[in-house]
């Protein structure tokens, strides 16, 4: 029989780790002293010892060591672990790209404009994005709801008479509006399109805008807030503007994905 020390020195686990093994099961010792509390493991206990510091130190699971400990072959914990621990750093391998190609586009340059618009009016369909569920209305939704009101404006002979623009609007309880917008030559009834058409009017207006522009060449990481809408907020609390409310305009130019250029605008109080 090996006293604790013992047993430490020969498995290379410590007196601590030992104890706790203990106390979950995993290595319980050959004998325990009932009036002193001594700890004595069998010398074929060493092999267990040494397995349970080899896993251990190769990250595998308590639960996952006391299962080889107690016969189960110890390579099959080893292999489980092995495949989770990749499928973990493949992970945050994209992380890590993820975050660095975040980095890197808000660097890039921003242009901040302020210009002074006339009225517009527009027509334009909501979708509601729920709180907490920002992934349901997808692209998809939207350019649905663009080309259907782009149809039926052109069936109707009223437009569209530019480019169109998604807006981005507080909605009710904590969801966020999402309204696909296309500019009409004048202001139509209340009524048009129905209840699921929006008829409204930009007023005359101050726009604070943030101009992008794309690089040949480089990606934006997906799932990640714009530039131009970070270099937009960057410009209002530069300027101390307090705004009541917070409705984005986005709009998007060019034709191909290399010469595209996104503004991002909010009226200024």
């Amino acid at each position: 029989m090996l006293h604790i020390g013992e047993f430490a020195g020969m498995t290379g686990l410590s007196v601590k780790a030992l104890r706790h093994y203990d106390e979950k099961g995993v290595l319980v010792p050959a004998d325990v002293d009932p009036d002193s509390g001594y700890r004595r493991y069998g010398e074929e206990q060493v092999r267990s010892g040494v397995i349970v510091k080899a896993l251990r130190d190769a990250g595998v699971p308590l639960a996952a060591v006391g299962v080889s400990v107690a016969g189960a072959d110890p390579s099959t914990a080893l292999d489980v672990h092995h495949r989770l621990v990749l499928e973990q750093r493949e992970q945050e391998d994209h992380a890590f790209a993820q975050a660095r190609s975040v980095v890197a586009s808000l660097a890039a340059p921003v242009e901040i404009v302020e210009r002074e618009l006339p009225p517009q009016p527009y027509v334009g369909r909501v979708l509601t994005v729920p709180r907490g569920d920002e992934e349901a209305v997808t692209d998809d939704d939207a350019n649905e709801q663009f080309s259907q009101l782009f149809v039926a404006l052109q069936e109707a002979g009223v437009g569209p008479t530019g480019t169109f623009w998604t807006a981005l609007r507080p909605g009710e309880q904590g969801a966020v509006e999402i309204v696909c917008c296309w500019p009409t030559s004048s202001q139509l009834e209340p009524t048009w399109g129905g209840d699921e058409t929006t008829v409204d009017v930009l007023p005359q207006r101050t726009e604070l805008a943030a101009v992008w522009r794309s690089e040949p060449g480089v990606e934006l990481p997906e799932g990640s807030t714009h530039p131009a809408v970070v270099a937009l907020f960057d410009a209002i609390a530069e300027r101390g503007i307090t705004m009541p409310t917070t409705e984005l305009r986005q709009r998007v130019l060019g034709q191909t994905a290399d010469e595209y250029t996104v503004e991002v605008s909010i009226t200024l109080p």
